[in-house]
């Protein structure tokens, strides 16, 4: 067995953060929990670590995040001790290459990219070179032909995801960009026709970003976002890297990485001038969530009201409606700590909701039986959690299982009650079908 050399570099980092052994282990078990993996490493475990044994390639990769994230700059392996140093095509790829390599990391191993808070987000709507050729093994030249396949299987996958979760086809959207879409990219092409393809392509990452965020694949989740917005600005289209930028605010949101959401918020807001109508009061809506989860009342309220006046203004196109829109006011609401009025606002967007948006209509109905068992009112919090049981069966959706869970684990306290009861046992009996 070779000896084991201790790893100074990850003992000056740990300093250099002030944290002692137990402070970074809680750190790695907290990063970890965002891409699923349930780390209980202590102080001992860092010991080790510093010692000279590496962690799994998972877990070491969450090391390095969690210390880029205390220092506020990226880290690679190495830095930490725990891998040779990158090449230069790791620093900063491609459209293409981005892509491609997204796709066969959730294919083969998509829990070993961690979220990464330190990492820049591509915000210029500066073309960062062409992906033109970049394999040189793509010989057939793209036409519209291309184009209009990719668009049919957008508007598929879409439906599905909408209707049934993120879980039901992510994995065939991802092939489809890993055998077609990424060839398709690679391969000559006449100017209007690369740009179409760079747009539908952009939209296609986008929502496998949107799929992997619902499958809690955060890591992967976010490199799909951040492709998106790297195809969107080699075709110079504000759209395609706003819909991304509020895609990776929602995203960092969800984790809890409230700064980090309200950046992002902002730099989807600061395109609005060149968005369509409904598209400018989807991302001033984030804008005010992100907002009034960091305190910012006055200001959260008064973008509120902003998007609301945008979306007067539209002419009902793309995926923000009224009902989306309500379902930001009560994010806003509840926030700043009116769980009244974000309980009136959730219950009109669950109104409001097209029957197709089953997915989020079955999250919303579960956040309400939240809220509303926080005001006390158990009977009316299971009304709305026998609602999102009415549409879970037909779900695949990792936040549609963990809404299950919260329940099971918010009831437990009146599992004597008759409505308590007969909710854990529908809950059980659901769970056993499906």
């Amino acid at each position: 067995m070779a000896p084991r050399h201790p790893n100074a570099r990850l003992r000056a980092l740990a300093q250099e953060a002030g944290w002692s052994g137990a402070a970074l282990a809680r750190a790695v078990n907290r990063a970890g929990a965002e891409i699923g993996l349930t780390l209980r490493y202590d102080r001992t475990s860092v010991a080790h670590w510093m010692g000279g044994t590496r962690p799994l390639a998972a877990v070491a990769a969450v090391v390095a995040e969690t210390l880029a994230r205390q220092l506020g700059r990226p880290l690679h392996l190495a830095d930490v001790g725990f891998a040779p140093a990158p090449t230069a095509s790791d620093e900063g790829p491609t459209p293409r290459t981005a892509l491609h390599d997204l796709t066969e990391l959730d294919t083969v191993q998509p829990r070993t990219r961690p979220y990464r808070l330190a990492a820049p987000t591509p915000v210029s709507l500066s073309a960062p070179g062409s992906a033109h050729g970049t394999t040189g093994a793509a010989t057939e030249r793209v036409t519209v032909s291309h184009t209009r396949a990719a668009q049919d299987m957008l508007r598929t996958f879409t439906t599905v995801d909408s209707a049934f979760g993120g879980g039901h086809s992510r994995a065939a959207l991802t092939g489809f960009l890993r055998s077609s879409v990424a060839g398709w990219l690679a391969a000559p092409a006449a100017p209007k026709a690369r740009r179409e393809l760079l747009l539908v392509s952009s939209a296609l990452a986008c929502l496998a970003g949107s799929m992997c965020f619902d499958e809690h694949r955060q890591g992967v989740a976010q490199g799909y976002y951040q492709a998106a917005t790297l195809l969107a600005a080699e075709a110079d289209d504000p759209t395609g890297q706003a819909a991304a930028l509020r895609g990776l605010s929602v995203q960092a949101q969800a984790l809890g990485h409230r700064e980090h959401a309200l950046e992002l918020a902002e730099a989807a807001s600061a395109l609005r001038t060149r968005l369509p109508t409904w598209l400018a009061a989807a991302v001033t809506g984030q804008l005010a969530v992100a907002a009034a989860a960091r305190g910012e009342r006055r200001r959260a309220l008064t973008v509120l009201q902003r998007s609301a006046e945008l979306l007067g203004r539209s002419e009902g196109a793309g995926d923000y409606h009224r009902a989306a829109h309500e379902d930001h006011e009560s994010e806003v609401l509840s926030a700043l700590g009116d769980r009244a009025g974000a309980v009136a606002a959730l219950r009109r967007s669950l109104q409001l909701r097209p029957p197709e948006e089953r997915r989020t209509r079955a999250v919303g109905a579960a956040r309400l039986g939240e809220l509303l068992l926080d005001g006390g009112a158990l009977e009316q919090a299971c009304t709305a959690w026998h609602a999102f049981l009415d549409d879970y069966p037909l779900l695949r959706s990792a936040r549609a299982d963990r809404a299950v869970r919260t329940l099971r684990s918010r009831l437990r306290p009146f599992h004597s009650t008759a409505a308590g009861r007969g909710l854990l046992g529908r809950v059980q009996q659901v769970c056993v079908q499906a």
